[in-house]
């Protein structure tokens, strides 16, 4: 299922951070590559207009001046075929009742931060010795 977070809500539930331009680049790469390790989507939207740089490789939405975040969020479930597909991460619990509505899945924000968080399990070797050892497996004699 994919993700569509609402970003200034979720950087506002982050200690230690503050909803500026660095601070929104910086969460846009994060949610890149937890898009990339999960293999899933993440489209994100920020209130206000974009800084300058952002180009991460993923579904980064402005609101633009005069219009919310939550709005384009609403209005992407509206668009959507089969909104219960998607998984709204908010702790905004107006917007949460109004994507319920819609048919969405809410996750809160603080939860879907432990996602960000959690070190990616790859297949790749954790430790030195796994890779001597599987490099000697897969060595030709």
């Amino acid at each position: 299922m994919p993700f569509l977070v609402d970003g200034d809500n979720l950087l506002g539930t982050w200690p230690d951070r503050r909803r500026t331009d660095d601070e929104r680049r910086g969460l846009a790469f994060e949610l890149a590559r937890f898009a990339a390790n999960s293999r899933r989507r993440v489209v994100v939207a920020f209130d206000g207009g974009p800084p300058c740089g952002l180009e991460p490789g993923l579904d980064v939405y402005y609101s633009g001046f005069g219009r919310t975040a939550d709005e384009l969020i609403l209005a992407r479930l509206r668009r959507e075929v089969q909104p219960r597909e998607w998984i709204v991460v908010t702790s905004d619990r107006a917007l949460g009742d109004r994507c319920r509505f819609l048919g969405a899945r809410v996750e809160r924000s603080d939860r879907f931060r432990k996602r960000l968080l959690e070190p990616t399990r790859g297949e790749k070797p954790e430790r030195e010795e796994d890779v001597d050892y599987w490099l000697g497996q897969f060595e030709p004699d």
